[in-house]
């Protein structure tokens, strides 16, 4: 079982990257310090793994982040996808932004937990994400508008939880203009069951996986 399918396709972003872009787009891509994590890197990594997969190819242990956010319950991967620039449609978001996603989903415990990482070359990983983010909380467009400018407001990684408590991002410190986000999302399977966690262990789920980041 998959927590969520979607392809980066031309028609991906839609209205929600219309809001997004309102919020956020315009150039906001961390704030400059150095830092490890590229799109390049992240690229590399994954590159070899493109398509659908069990294994996540990123180094999270979901266990280890679920126990430093107080959440019980062992973790087992479900599958994982990555999605390159190269393979995506010319003028489709991944392409135009020049970025790199990896989704790796799991169930923890009775949870489904869905762990979303994109590194861009161009504009903001977080508002490429609006889409993902604005279903998977059911948020409407303003409620997505002010998310996004709270998201952006937070330092490079703070978690921000969405208002449905169910849904957290974390920037992280991209090398140069590069942007870079983590999203986890809880609850989102195709049964539609909601998820048990509280927004504070969403929040420290997210903020443990962010710290483990690395490519």
């Amino acid at each position: 079982m998959t927590i969520h399918v979607r392809r980066w396709g031309r028609h991906a972003v839609a209205a929600a990257a219309a809001v997004a872009a309102a919020a956020v787009l315009a150039g906001c891509s961390g704030d400059g310090k150095p830092s490890a994590l590229s799109q390049a890197g992240l690229h590399d990594k994954v590159r070899s793994a493109a398509g659908d997969s069990r294994r996540c190819p990123l180094d999270y242990d979901l266990d280890k982040a679920a126990s430093a956010a107080h959440v019980p319950g062992s973790a087992s991967p479900v599958s994982a996808s990555v999605d390159l620039p190269e393979d995506a449609d010319k003028d489709a978001v991944l392409s135009t932004a020049h970025a790199t996603d990896v989704e790796c989903d799991y169930t923890l415990g009775p949870e489904e937990v869905s762990v979303e990482t994109v590194a861009a070359e161009k504009g903001s990983a977080a508002a490429l994400l609006a889409p993902l983010i604005q279903r998977n909380a059911e948020m409407s467009s303003g409620q997505l508008t002010a998310y996004l400018g709270a998201l952006q407001k937070a330092p490079a990684g703070t978690p921000v939880v969405t208002p449905t408590g169910n849904v957290a991002l974390v920037r992280l410190r991209g090398a140069g203009s590069d942007s870079v986000a983590l999203m986890v999302s809880c609850g989102t399977g195709q049964d539609e069951r909601g998820t048990k966690l509280t927004a504070k262990q969403v929040r420290a789920l997210t903020g443990s996986l962010g710290g483990q980041a690395h490519w």
